[in-house]
């Protein structure tokens, strides 16, 4: 059984609009990178190349009631002695993940309020709180503040001065949607960091449908670093050239975004179709 192509079921790029995919995988349903209970495939947008997942498992067609933070979830790690004997002495030389993130945002805003949405277990948030008063949102009620999605609460507008976006924009189901709406809780001047796997990056082409970056089931978006840069632009952000993180070498990718414009109404649909995801 094949995966529903999405022109079947009406579904346009959430960048450009056009409804024209070109499938790039498919995993049948008991295929080994595969934990949901249909078909799925990757799709990649013939107009302007955004990547996504069609159709979009449910909850109830993930293990575990689609819970991330949980063992039942498949996760399949490369050479984990390598990252585990590697982690200590890139953190020694360069500092943590979190500090690194943090200590580059200041380039753009020194202090201020700090949005972490996808909180997690609060490791960048404690990091944060040396420079900044910081907020978490987080929709699994195993993170610190289990408050939900940020398409789904009222922020606000121009209440922050920061959005932390850490792993978050490649589980949306609208990346306009949801940019729209931290442009909304953005003062203008303010800055976005998107921290994403990187779509197309070696490990990619090594692995082909097998990449871990797909999160098969998990991931409904991927990102090259032009195609995010579209959808930052798409919402009122210029992207900054540095820092970033966006070499031919990388398999992740991190863009900074300053608000330039506010974007209030010009997307409402599309944060509506976030919210009802």
């Amino acid at each position: 059984m094949q995966p529903r192509h999405p022109h079947d079921d009406n579904v346009k790029c959430d960048l450009c609009g056009e409804q024209q995919f070109d499938m790039l995988h498919a995993w049948e349903v008991g295929n080994f990178w595969n934990p949901a209970s249909i078909p799925i495939a990757v799709w990649q947008c013939r107009s302007c190349e955004v990547v996504m997942l069609h159709p979009v498992p449910t909850a109830e067609q993930l293990p575990a009631a689609g819970e991330w933070w949980t063992s039942e979830r498949k996760f399949y790690r490369r050479r984990p002695w390598l990252k585990r004997m590697w982690k200590p002495t890139r953190v020694a030389i360069f500092g943590s993940k979190e500090s690194r993130l943090i200590r580059k945002t200041r380039r753009l805003v020194p202090e201020g309020r700090l949005l972490d949405v996808g909180c997690g277990l609060g490791e960048l948030m404690q990091e944060g709180r040396k420079h900044y008063d910081c907020v978490g949102l987080d929709p699994s009620p195993v993170g610190v503040h289990a408050l939900g999605m940020v398409a789904h609460v009222d922020i606000p507008k121009g209440e922050f001065d920061a959005v932390m976006m850490d792993s978050v924009l490649e589980h949306v189901h609208s990346p306009t949607g949801v940019l729209a709406k931290v442009n909304h809780a953005l003062r203008i001047g303010g800055a976005v960091v998107i921290n994403v796997p990187k779509f197309n990056g070696p490990a990619y082409r090594r692995h082909g449908a097998g990449w871990n970056g797909f999160r098969h089931g998990y991931h409904t978006f991927l990102y090259t670093g032009q195609t995010l840069g579209k959808f930052l632009e798409k919402t009122g952000f210029e992207v900054v050239q540095n820092p970033k993180r966006d070499r031919i070498l990388d398999d992740i990718l991190t863009l900074w975004g300053r608000k330039v414009r506010d974007v209030a109404g010009e997307f409402d649909t599309a944060i509506a179709g976030s919210k009802a995801a």
